[in-house]
């Protein structure tokens, strides 16, 4: 659908075929009301953030200004992973622990495509922590998410207790260089900035992640990232010089670039990390 299409069924609550089949002018409510969106669109402002909401893997989520909006390519990471993930049967619920969860989306549908399945879903921002809990509740997976709000970077240096023996681990972290963050379209820059930031040189988060996330996976538990356009050589270096990781391998977009990064812990090296004198 178009902007417009998306607005009007939106104020008319009403699928897009409905528009044609029942072309009725607005009323003079929902024309003031259309008015008013199509203007903030026309201003600049995202359009998930006009309507409110958004869709990902067929879940309706709440978005605003406090989170970042989901992409397609998150889509992608996702279903990497509940492909990996439900090839490990098991008796036991699958324990994943999502790093950024900003709206909740990886978390919610990573809880809706498999059971039995708890999730741990960190954000450090307060206000995104709340818009992922209505969105967990909203589509009934509330109950198997916990959202803390975490700084993802300083729990993992802390060695928190609670961080232990998950399955998998999967982040999607700010990844855009801050010198580049001037230079993005004019919508994406309305975004959180504490979403899109990656530091210096964009690998700020996957260097802390990398260096930490095996104390905190199960033998031969799974690291998932989604990656920037330009980064699969450095992340797979990062990956590459840490004893803990093996069977790197890389996912491509709809425009194949290489977008998705998978590894899993090594079971013998991990089993040894207690003597290993590797330095985090």
């Amino acid at each position: 659908m178009n902007a417009d299409e998306l607005l009007l069924t939106a104020i008319r609550k009403c699928r897009r075929v409905d528009l044609y089949a029942d072309p009725r002018p607005l009323t003079p409510e929902e024309q003031q009301t259309y008015d008013a969106m199509r203007a903030r669109y026309q201003n600049g402002e995202p359009l998930q953030y006009v309507l409110g909401e958004c869709d990902f893997l067929g879940n309706t989520l709440a978005v605003n200004p406090s989170v970042l909006i989901p992409r397609p390519e998150t889509e992608i990471l996702v279903d990497t992973i509940v492909q990996k993930l439900r090839a490990n049967k098991s008796s036991e619920p699958c324990r994943i622990l999502d790093l950024g969860t900003g709206s909740g989306n990886i978390a919610i549908a990573l809880a809706k495509a498999i059971e039995p399945c708890l999730v741990t879903a960190l954000d450090i921002s307060e206000d995104a922590i709340a818009v992922a809990e209505r969105n967990a509740e909203a589509n009934d997976v509330a109950q198997r998410i916990e959202f803390l709000r975490e700084d993802m970077r300083a729990s993992l240096v802390a060695n928190r207790a609670w961080i232990k023996n998950f399955d998998c681990i999967v982040s999607n972290p700010p990844y855009i260089k801050t010198s580049a963050l001037a230079r993005l379209p004019a919508d994406v820059r309305q975004e959180p900035r504490l979403a899109l930031d990656g530091g210096s040189d964009g690998l700020r988060f996957y260097e802390t992640i990398i260096r930490r996330a095996y104390q905190y996976l199960k033998p031969e538990g799974y690291l998932f990232f989604e990656i920037g356009d330009d980064q699969a050589a450095a992340v797979k270096a990062l990956l590459t010089q840490n004893p803990f990781y093996r069977n790197i391998c890389f996912y491509p977009d709809h425009t194949q670039i290489d977008r998705i990064v998978c590894s899993q812990t090594d079971k013998v090296v991990c089993e040894q990390k207690d003597e290993h004198t590797w330095k985090s």
